[in-house]
C-alpha cells in the first residue's frame, strides 16, 4: 500500500519561541474528538534533534522508507525540532525536507533543550496519531506497529514502550531509580516510567501542558498523560545502542536535574490533592 502526504505546495515559516518552522504547506485536518487506531491511520511523527549530523540521514530516510510501504499508515507527516545545532544537522534536515515533503522542520537558532524541541514538534503536528521517538536512531521505527497494536488491542488512547535499555550502566540505573520514584508519586506499576518512545492521540497530546526544557520530557508526558486519567497500554519494543553522535545528557547535572524535577511532579501531585491546584481535566 502506498501513501501520500498531506503536505503539497510552498515553504512556509511560522515562529515558535526561539526558532522557526520550515515546511510544506498543506491542509491542516481538523479533529473535534478524539480518534480510532483502526485500519489505517494518519499519522504525525515528532523529534528532537540537536548535533546528530552523522546520523539523522539515515534515521529519516528510514523512518520515510518505512512510512511509506506501511499498510497501517494512510497518511504521515514527520516534525523534527533541530535544537540549536552546532553541526550541520539543520542542513542536512533542510536538504531531506526539500526532496521529501512529508517532512517539516522546526528550527531553533539557540539550543533549547530536549523537551523544548519536543513541545515545539508536539505543537507543530496536525493528525490524528504522534508517535514520539528520539532522532538518534536507537528506537527503530518499526516500533510503530507493536505500539499500534497494543492500542488497537486495549483500546486505549495511548501506548508506551517498554525497553531493554542498551545505555551505559550509570543511564541505566537513572532511569530505574527515577522510575521507582515517579511510580510512587503517581501511584502506578509502569515499567518504563520514562519511555521516550511512545504512541497518544493527538488531540490529546497536543492538549498537554509541558513545562520541561531539558532531558526530563518523557518522564513529564508520562506524568502529564496520568493526571488527565489515561490508561497506557505497555508495549515491549527495540531499543538499539547508540552508534553515531553523543547523548546530550551530562551524567551529574542530568541526574540532579531528574531528581529537583521529580520532586517537583510529587510536589504538583501534592497540591492537586489539596485542592491547591486544580485537577486537569479527564
Amino acid at each position: 500500500m502506498e501513501t501520500r502526504c498531506l503536505a503539497t505546495v510552498e515553504v512556509f515559516h511560522v515562529t515558535i519561541g526561539m526558532g522557526e518552522v520550515s515546511s510544506k504547506a498543506g491542509e491542516r485536518t481538523l479533529l473535534t474528538s478524539q480518534p480510532t487506531p483502526n485500519d489505517s491511520i494518519l499519522l504525525s511523527v515528532a523529534a528532537p534533534a540537536y548535533n546528530e549530523e552523522a546520523g539523522i540521514r539515515h534515521v529519516v530516510d528510514s523512518w520515510i522508507g518505512f512510512l511509506r510501504k506501511s499498510p497501517d499508515i494512510r497518511d504521515f507527516e514527520i516534525v523534527i525540532c533541530n535544537d540549536g545545532s552546532s553541526d550541520n544537522t539543520g542542513e542536512i534536515l533542510r536538504e531531506l525536507a526539500n526532496t521529501n515533503p512529508e517532512l517539516r522542520l522546526v528550527d531553533f537558532t539557540q539550543n533549547q533543550g530536549a523537551a523544548a524541541a519536543l513541545t515545539a514538534a508536539i505543537k507543530t503536528t496536525r493528525l490524528d496519531w504522534v508517535m514520539l521517538i528520539d532522532s538518534d536512531g536507537q528506537f527503530p521505527i518499526e516500533n510503530l506497529s507493536l505500539l499500534l497494536s497494543g492500542l488497537r488491542r486495549d483500546e486505549t488512547l495511548a501506548a508506551i514502550g517498554i525497553r531493554k535499555k542498551k545505555d551505559s550502566t550509570f543511564a541505566r540505573f537513572g532511569t530505574w531509580s527515577s522510575g521507582i520514584a515517579s511510580n510512587l508519586v503517581y501511584g502506578t506499576r509502569l515499567k518504563d516510567f520514562n519511555s521516550a518512545c511512545k504512541l497518544v492521540s493527538g488531540p490529546l497530546v497536543r492538549s498537554l501542558n509541558l513545562e520541561a526544557r531539558g532531558m526530563n520530557y518523557s518522564t513529564e508526558i508520562t506524568g502529564r498523560l496520568l493526571e488527565a486519567g489515561i490508561v497506557m497500554t505497555e508495549v515491549e519494543i527495540v531499543h538499539r545502542p547508540r552508534t553515531t553522535g553523543t547523548s546530550s545528557m551530562r551524567l551529574v547535572r542530568g541526574s540532579i536535574h531528574r531528581l529537583l524535577f521529580v520532586c517537583y511532579l510529587g510536589f504538583r501531585q501534592l497540591l492537586i490533592r489539596l485542592g491547591v491546584l486544580q485537577q486537569p481535566l479527564k
